[in-house]
């Protein structure tokens, strides 16, 4: 299948905060830390900016603009589990991701289980909002360049095609500021020699535009001219994989260690239906006071067995409920995923079928990472966000 299959999720910061944070539309969030502080905003909803919020401005400035909005700290722990999911998510329907950026994604066409490019958008994007509470944008189009354009006329929300052999020519007519590829301070230059549209930098020589951008002056042009500067590289494997359970009160720790190693269990038989394995295990643990406390495992060998997963994040979850209040909230995460497992013995195994050789080899694993946790190899103290 010819094209290619761009998804954004333009609010992802936004959006992640709104569904932790359980608040309504209506109300305005920023996120960069208190309202009070000397901090930054580092994202703002539309809402907010409606009112003047802008990046990179003083928090003290965006209260005073937005004085009914909800001011968040930021939480990258948040951000990473989302992102885990929705990579996981985006991988039912394509056999392969290209992940630019952590909101950000390329699917090729050839790349597509089933259906058309614009039959998988609607059900990603469908999915995404309804199990993630996401608001995403599609743009499909021959190259990554007019599908990202399309993807941006849309957002937060909706899904342009560019009709098949029209990139170059849907493009063109648009400022320049919807051009992906121009670098930081290129447009005011552009505009002073009198190049205000994409189809303008499409025209000129590249020897041009090289000299009024500077440096990335000509991949800028090739973009214009709607041409591909890169190779989608999409990958088959998903980044990590994550499981994750709220706790009720009261908890005490045999429940905090059951519930991890049900999420292992999760995590396991996810890792055998894609044939991956995991280099490192974390469990992730959220307190009655929304902190995140994380503390990771580095795995002797590539695994994706259940009884080499589980226990470690077990032994992971009785550690962290050291630290902090009962959590709320607990989550296992497999990284590091791998297409090669366990590298085999060089050694055969006297005695026994394939079947017993497997168990005590993952035996003698497991055993192992038991012993590795009990001699305190564990050097990663709990971390607060």
């Amino acid at each position: 299948m010819a094209g290619l299959l761009f998804l954004a999720v333009p609010e992802f910061v936004v959006d992640v905060e709104r569904r932790w944070e359980a608040l309504p539309a209506e109300i305005p969030i920023v996120i960069g830390g208190a309202a009070d502080s000397t901090g930054h905003v580092v994202a703002a909803c539309a809402a907010a900016r409606a009112l003047g919020v802008r990046c990179g401005q003083s928090l003290r400035e965006a209260a005073r603009l937005a004085p009914t909005a909800r001011f968040v700290p930021g939480i990258l722990d948040r951000y990473a589990e989302a992102a885990s999911m929705l990579d996981e998510l985006v991988r039912r329907w394509s056999t392969d991701v290209d992940w630019v950026a952590i909101d950000r994604a390329v699917i090729p066409g050839a790349a597509v289980r089933r259906g058309s490019l614009a039959t998988v958008a609607d059900a990603i994007q469908a999915a995404i909002r309804e199990e993630l509470g996401l608001s995403s944008a599609a743009g499909i189009a021959d190259t990554e360049v007019a599908a990202a354009v399309a993807a941006a006329l849309v957002a937060p929300a909706g899904r342009l095609q560019v009709l098949p052999g029209y990139d170059a020519r849907f493009i063109a007519p648009l400022d320049l500021r919807w051009l992906p590829a121009l670098p930081t301070g290129a447009r005011e230059r552009l505009a002073a020699a009198g190049v205000l549209t994409i189809g303008d930098l499409a025209a000129l020589d590249p020897a041009q535009a090289d000299t009024v951008i500077g440096s990335g002056g000509v991949i800028a042009w090739r973009a214009a001219r709607a041409e591909d500067v890169r190779a989608v590289a999409g990958t088959s494997l998903p980044r990590s994989l994550t499981r994750a359970l709220p706790l009720t009160v009261p908890v005490v720790s045999a429940d905090v260690q059951l519930a991890a190693e049900h999420l292992a269990d999760a995590v396991a038989q996810r890792l055998t239906q894609i044939g991956a394995f995991a280099h490192a295990v974390t469990v992730r643990a959220v307190g009655r006071d929304g902190r995140f406390r994380s503390q990771t495992h580095t795995l002797r060998e590539a695994s994706g067995l259940r009884t080499e997963l589980a226990p470690v994040a077990r032994t992971l979850a009785a550690r962290l409920w050291r630290y902090g209040d009962p959590p709320s909230r607990i989550s296992v995460v497999a990284s590091g995923l791998t297409a090669d497992g366990p590298q085999l013995s060089l050694f055969e195994i006297a005695s026994g079928d394939a079947s017993t050789r497997r168990a005590r080899l993952g035996a003698v694993r497991t055993l192992r990472s038991f012993r590795a946790l009990a001699r305190g190899s564990l050097q990663h103290r709990p971390r607060a966000s």
